[in-house]
């Protein structure tokens, strides 16, 4: 099963891979943005498949890249209250 999270390096994202983990589910590809790197802390100790910038994302995923897709969850967002 190939599980898609936008957002995974954020609070509830990681927390949504970490769930998943929990269930025996890895195949997850985990989409976020990676202009600021340290979001990635939240990943490191779970289990992904794949991690790609959400710039990167929508070409692979139009390519077929990742195959069939069992389910998306998409926790991306801007969590910046004052942005523009």
């Amino acid at each position: 099963m190939r599980i898609i999270v936008t957002g995974a390096a954020g609070f509830i994202g990681s927390n949504l891979v970490q769930a998943l983990n929990a269930r025996g589910i890895d195949e997850i590809i985990a989409v976020d943005d990676l202009e600021q790197g340290d979001k990635f802390r939240n990943l490191v100790d779970l289990r992904i498949a794949d991690y790609i910038d959400k710039r990167e994302f929508y070409a692979a995923f139009a390519r077929g890249h990742y195959g069939k897709v069992e389910t998306v969850f998409h926790q991306g967002a801007c969590s910046d209250t004052m942005q523009h």
